[in-house]
């Protein structure tokens, strides 16, 4: 398997270079590694702690290859293969996946948009992401924002329409996030997002929902997220603020599972009926020619009802850092977190304490 994985890539290798005149084949990545130490006090009194190295502590680390040919009259055919992986380890994130982040191939038109067919991020993953202003590794807009995750739908077929004065849109459609397309145990699911964008200002709204099969059902409804968000660029500081509700579960299937449920929809209540608002204000200031510090700050506020009868708690993200650009493509990073009553990993706990993390590192990108 290993062999003819090596074959593959060569192959393409000797084509892009063959028709590298028509077609712009482009290897690119990048390699973030920091040292950061995390402290957990968990939802059963254990405290656990942990230091070492960490892999994509500001940016993934990844590598990829991407390209486009000019077919004329303004249209082009694109794709992307783009693959995560742990720079501590040398292992790819995703074992099942080679290309996990994208896979993807596509045509485009300057007047009409670009389509792309394969493994992708959602549209409302692409749109609703632009409000981060703090990435930082399980910290980020996405350790709340579930459906602004780094995560991907397979099976997919995704549009991208033009900017007209400032408004654009895109649609997405998976014909099954789970599986392999076999009729009566298909997970279909849709991504719908609009912004305008015009100079210092952004808005954006989003909405997601995954079909569940029967075999996989868990809840009383579909899981399903609303976003909408605006950012403005005031020189001095770029602010941002988000407001998102995910209801059934998190309808992209990438949160955390402490109920067993087995398919990334988080606690059990959350899956059968509850809902989760989300509020996000981030702020990115320049403080000198080439520093920046972001802070970001998320609460979320749980709807349901714990079995034993405790209404679920409200728990926040808060992150401090600085960036040091070093060059166009080296930065320097350090970077303070704090999560109360919320867990990085399963996301809302019944009982979850608080988990502290401190972190620094370098970003290269290639």
């Amino acid at each position: 398997m290993k062999s003819r994985l090596l074959s593959a890539l060569g192959l393409a290798f000797c084509v892009g270079s063959a028709y590298a005149a028509d077609s712009g084949v482009t290897l690119y990545g990048v390699v973030d590694m920091g040292v950061s130490t995390t402290h957990v006090s968990g939802p059963h009194g254990e405290h656990t702690s942990q230091t070492g190295l960490v892999s994509g502590g500001y940016s993934d680390s990844l590598f990829g290859l991407r390209g486009n040919e000019d077919l004329g009259n303004g249209w082009s055919a694109n794709f992307q293969l783009e693959s995560l992986y742990d720079g501590a380890t040398g292992q790819l994130s995703d074992p099942d996946h080679f290309f996990s982040n994208s896979a993807w191939v596509g045509l485009s038109n300057e007047e009409f948009g670009e389509i792309r067919l394969g493994r992708q991020h959602t549209v409302a993953q692409q749109f609703g992401s632009q409000l981060e202003m703090a990435p930082w590794v399980d910290m980020g807009m996405g350790s709340t924002f579930k459906a602004s995750d780094n995560y991907q739908v397979q099976n997919a077929v995704a549009y991208l329409s033009p900017s007209w004065a400032g408004f654009s849109f895109g649609a997405g459609y998976s014909f099954d996030v789970l599986g392999d397309q076999v009729n009566g145990s298909k997970s279909p699911s849709v991504s719908l997002a609009m912004q305008y964008s015009r100079g210092p200002l952004l808005l954006a709204a989003t909405w997601d929902r995954t079909y569940l099969a029967d075999a996989v059902r868990s809840g009383s409804g579909d899981p399903q997220a609303w976003q909408l968000g605006a950012s403005y660029d005031f020189d001095v500081a770029k602010v941002s603020v988000a407001w998102s509700r995910q209801s059934n579960g998190y309808a992209g299937l990438d949160g955390g599972d402490p109920s067993g449920l087995g398919i990334g929809l988080g606690a059990a209540e959350f899956a059968r009926g509850g809902h989760l608002d989300a509020y996000l204000i981030g702020v990115s200031v320049p403080v000198t020619s080439h520093g920046t510090v972001l802070a970001q700050w998320s609460l979320v506020k749980p709807s349901w009802t714990w079995q034993d009868g405790e209404k679920a708690r409200t728990g926040q993200v808060a992150t401090l850092g600085y960036v040091y650009a070093l060059s166009p493509r080296t930065n320097l990073y350090a970077m303070g977190g704090l999560a109360t009553h919320y867990s990085l990993d399963d996301q809302v706990v019944e009982g979850q304490g608080t988990t502290t993390r401190f972190m620094a590192g370098i970003n290269h990108s290639f």
